[in-house]
């Protein structure tokens, strides 16, 4: 009796035992591995995660999209988000290593400042007396120091964001009856239907490539 008892003890403490190393080599494997699974789940989600969206010029600017309160406010910070955007597509243009890119730049600075010397016309035609300047906060970040992955992906991760404010703009404008002038609607929805688009396309890049 004394022997089994001894028996069934010695059986108990070795599956405790085993349990325990079990837990142990458990812990050590996740601890080991965290820092390549976080890195797995950011290039999972197109490099938007963690402290790669804090390097945004958008995050740094702490500034998440423009209020608008009228046509007017419309027009004047549509003009100064498109001329940074202008102003980044240009640099991206030059110095991009990818054909998609270089095309991408392309098509930003074309239609961007056609767009821009449109909403132009209607400031000086609409609101000839009021003051255009705004106080625009940047939301890109300084590509000129930066080349091949590294301003493709500063790029993408940086426009998405800056698509997005142009996107929240124009819907804005459209449903808040703000519009006083019918023809900037259609001119409204053609910006956050390409832009929401091109988003779609950035973040497909991004998945792919990083």
């Amino acid at each position: 009796m004394k022997n089994s008892t001894l028996v069934i003890l010695g059986v108990s403490l070795a599956t405790v035992l085993l349990i325990l190393i079990g837990m142990i080599g458990y812990i050590i494997f996740l601890l080991s591995n965290n820092g390549s699974s976080q890195q797995n789940f950011q290039n999972r989600s197109g490099g938007m995660m963690g402290s790669e969206i804090m390097g945004s010029g958008m995050m740094n600017s702490g500034m998440m999209h423009a209020t608008i309160e009228s046509e007017h406010d419309f027009l004047v910070h549509m003009i100064a988000h498109h001329e940074e955007a202008v102003a980044s597509a240009t640099i991206l243009k030059e110095k991009t290593d990818r054909n998609e890119m270089k095309n991408f730049a392309d098509d930003i600075i074309k239609t961007q400042t056609a767009e821009i010397e449109q909403m132009k016309i209607w400031l000086e035609i609409w609101y000839p007396n009021q003051d255009h300047q705004v106080n625009y906060q940047p939301m890109m970040r300084d590509l000129t120091g930066l080349q091949g992955d590294a301003l493709d992906q500063a790029f993408l991760q940086d426009m998405i964001f800056h698509h997005m404010d142009a996107v929240m703009m124009s819907q804005q404008l459209i449903t808040s009856g703000y519009a006083d002038h019918q023809e900037i609607i259609p001119f409204a929805e053609t910006i956050r239907d390409t832009q929401r688009n091109e988003i779609h396309m950035m973040r497909n890049w991004l998945a792919e490539w990083f």
